[in-house]
């Protein structure tokens, strides 16, 4: 009886995904060739993505984490990155997916993943955090957990088109540490977010996570910009 159970449950699952297909078909984000799977981008536009070497951000004078990014912030990449203005949450995994298939990732010693938080009013909006996405994503490939260490304090705004000081200004005290013991002192910490311009946003969240004594803070995103 279980097994006979077992088997209409499969065959109801597929049976709704042919459906669905039929109806909704997946396409891709870029070139909007149909797709057979779950996915965002199509086999030609995922090899079309050129990859970039790590870089060094400077946390502090003193103190500077290393940056993962599958590519810069452009085609077919930015498209995937904007789905999550339209609530589609399985581009946000499949940029999960490219960052750890596409970078070096997979050969770095990290204790746990923080993915940057998203205040709880554009949360409301949106349903999802695509940086807690991509987080969950990294942490199936590799094993380690997420941690949400860090809060949003207040809804920032978007920090394109904001100069430097402004950037700063505005992300004054957004963001704090939910945990404050030293649960972390010397961990090797993840941090992730989807699209890196400034850097602003990722500093002002690394100079938190030194606060728990890290070992180490390594960033990975999506795309960067420079």
């Amino acid at each position: 009886m279980v097994i006979f159970l077992h088997s209409l449950v499969l065959i109801f699952l597929r049976c709704k995904k042919i459906v669905f297909q039929l109806i909704a078909p997946a396409f891709c984000v870029h070139c909007y060739t149909f797709l057979s799977e779950d996915l965002f981008l199509c086999n030609s536009c995922q090899a079309s993505i050129i990859p970039i070497v790590t870089r060094d951000l400077f946390i502090t004078d003193a103190y500077q984490a290393k940056v993962f990014a599958i590519s810069n912030y452009k085609e077919p990449l930015r498209s995937l990155t904007l789905a999550k203005q339209y609530g589609n949450r399985l581009a946000s995994k499949q940029l999960g997916q490219l960052l750890w298939q596409k970078t070096d990732l997979h050969a770095v010693d990290f204790d746990c993943i923080v993915p940057v938080p998203l205040h709880w009013t554009r949360y409301a909006w949106r349903w999802f955090n695509q940086a807690d996405v991509i987080a969950q994503e990294l942490s199936k490939a590799s094993g380690k957990p997420v941690i949400h260490l860090l809060k949003r304090n207040r809804n920032t705004g978007y920090q394109a088109g904001l100069s430097r000081e402004k950037r700063l200004k505005n992300l004054c005290q957004a963001f704090t540490l939910l945990d404050q013991t030293k649960a972390y002192k010397g961990k090797k910490i993840l941090l992730v977010d989807d699209v890196m311009t400034t850097g602003t946003t990722l500093k002002t969240c690394a100079r938190e996570l030194i606060k728990v004594a890290p070992e180490k803070i390594f960033i990975a995103v999506a795309c960067r910009t420079f």
